[in-house]
């Protein structure tokens, strides 16, 4: 197992070169391919994990950040259906929309793939193997009987795999805490519960006529408490640890692997009675943490760091609809086999509502972030910075679009009226421009403001919703630069403390500085000769009102 602890990763000091850079590698759980990423999915677990790379990247650290779409997961199946498309079809098709969704919001990605792609099905496979062979080794993964309904949707001709209301085709209440669920999980609770325990089930496409034995593989681990002393390496946080404990003080240290099914990604047996694919919440979803492993292993040339004795920081991020499936059906399978670790570090997130009821697509009430995020005149900075301010890391928080449209034009006018004042302070003096210097006591409020926004992206307790306050400060500070020295100080200052959330802000005050790509700890104290601009090139941006965003908002939400 990964014997890392997440304080481990230090944020580097201005100019510190004897801090330990670490190589971490950043897997966020896969995105079902049955629809576009909405903000609900980019305004959590993946600009989460943007703004956490970003600021790791900007104290020195190697950091790849890697992504994938599922396109086997049954609700893919049962979306395909319900749009008279081939899954596979369909999955790619989402699987590009959901790259435009995560790029308009600047969430840049070291590698996006769709696994089952002709270019990827063979390295996915190959890791799939590889897990596989060592779990099917284990004497803690078992063969189990089970029962499972059948639905009369299809004739009864058509195969037994087709025919059980599992998955997607399954409703019932939770049978721990009895509200409407489905599938294999309840969204109120988070409990993870097979089709024999739910109470009251019933098919979401027909009726249910009778209950066929079926055998499945299930992980059944001798100790469950390898499980919670693995959570507590992890620093996983109490609410989302009570979830999982809470399964396993009812169900111990067991959870499914395999279900029956002729579409996904087959795991053969003979003992099997029908044909079984990967659960995406467990094996599945490990083999696509795996594979991103592997990708970034053929890049690098090195081994998989999912390896036992890589020395790569693993960090995981998802939702709490996710919190059994990760912390017992991806942990207990790296606990089970000697191939591969598990994560050093996992981040959840609560729900993100729109306008006090939650996001879904089934009902259409969703915004989806490619659409907003391409607005003609929309500054995705802004954006990005009311995003990571209500991510819902405490508790599940509310999009609104008059407070989003408030701080989005507050900081267009803000920032742009103080970057341009403090460039012209620059520019007036030519002499200060080719050798400009630092203002001691700015700088020193700056490394203050720094380390308490290094404490908010530290990733044993990651508080992105936290990350912005110590740029407001520096904002704030604006009525000190009045001299080149604190003109050029703030200027820098923010570039710095923008990078993790306004890249693009960031990028270019970087520039106008004299300085390449992007701000860096390291680079920090160095001084340049400031180019004959008068100003930084930011992107363009406008003031908006609520009609602008008339033609991404949903029909639910015109009363």
């Amino acid at each position: 197992m990964g014997d890392l602890m997440p304080n481990a990763i230090g944020f580097v000091g201005l100019g510190d070169t004897r801090t330990p850079l670490r190589k971490i590698v950043i897997s966020p759980v896969n995105l079902t391919a049955n629809g576009r990423a909405h903000l609900g999915h980019a305004g959590g677990p993946f600009l989460r994990m943007d703004i956490l790379a970003r600021a790791l990247r900007r104290s020195g650290h190697d950091v790849w950040y890697g992504l994938t779409t599922d396109g086997f997961e049954n609700h893919v199946v049962a979306k395909a259906t319900q749009l008279g498309e081939h899954p596979a079809t369909m999955a790619a098709r989402f699987h590009e929309q959901i790259g435009t969704d995560l790029k308009a919001l600047d969430i840049h990605l070291d590698r996006f793939d769709d696994p089952v792609h002709r270019t990827n099905i063979d390295t996915f496979f190959g890791v799939r193997e590889a897990l596989m062979r060592r779990l099917g080794q284990s004497d803690q993964v078992q063969l189990r009987h089970e029962r499972l309904p059948v639905d009369d949707a299809l004739p009864s001709t058509a195969p037994i795999e087709d025919r059980f209301s599992i998955g997607a085709w399954l409703a019932a209440c939770c049978p721990s805490c009895l509200k409407p669920a489905g599938s294999f999980f309840c969204e109120a609770c988070g409990m993870h519960f097979e089709p024999w325990d739910a109470v009251k089930p019933v098919s979401r496409r027909g009726t249910i006529t009778e209950w066929v034995e079926s055998k499945s593989y299930f992980l059944n681990m001798r100790n469950p408490t390898q499980l919670t002393v693995q959570w507590e390496q992890m620093h996983i946080e109490a609410p989302f640890a009570r979830i999982a404990q809470r399964y396993v003080d009812r169900c111990g240290g067991t959870m499914r692997l395999t279900l029956p099914g002729l579409y996904g990604v087959p795991w053969q047996a003979d003992a099997c009675v029908n044909r079984q694919i990967l659960f995406s919440y467990s094996a599945g979803c490990y083999t696509h943490h795996l594979y991103c492993g592997e990708r970034y292993a053929q890049e690098r040339g090195v081994a998989n760091p999912f390896s036992h004795g890589s020395d790569t920081f693993l960090i995981c991020s998802t939702g709490i609809d996710n919190t059994i499936p990760v912390l017992v059906g991806v942990t207990g399978c790296a606990l089970v086999q000697e191939n591969f670790r598990p994560f050093d570090s996992v981040n959840f997130n609560y729900f993100l509502k729109l306008n006090g009821s939650k996001f879904s697509t089934s009902r259409g009430h969703v915004i989806w972030a490619g659409d907003i995020g391409n607005i003609n005149g929309i500054n995705t900075d802004a954006l990005r910075v009311y995003l990571s301010e209500i991510c819902p890391e405490e508790e599940e928080t509310d999009f609104r679009v008059g407070n989003m449209l408030g701080r989005h034009n507050h900081l267009v006018s803000t920032v742009g009226t103080l970057v341009a004042s403090a460039c012209a302070t620059i520019v007036e003096n030519p002499a200060f421009r080719g050798e400009p210097a630092f203002d001691s006591s700015l700088f020193a409020r700056l490394v203050e403001l720094y380390g308490e926004q290094s404490a908010a992206l530290s990733p044993d307790k990651l508080r992105v919703s936290l990350a912005s306050k110590p740029l407001m400060a520096w904002l704030d500070l604006a009525n000190e630069a009045r001299t080149p020295a604190t003109a050029y100080t703030w200027l820098k200052g923010l570039a710095f403390l923008a990078a993790p959330l306004m890249p693009r802000t960031a990028d270019a005050i970087w520039v106008w500085l004299g300085h390449a790509d992007t701000p860096s700890a390291s680079a920090f104290p160095e001084t340049r000769q400031i180019p004959d601009a008068k100003a930084p090139n930011l992107h363009e941006s406008r003031l908006l009102h609520e009609h602008d965003l008339s033609n991404c908002l949903p029909a639910s939400m015109d009363s």
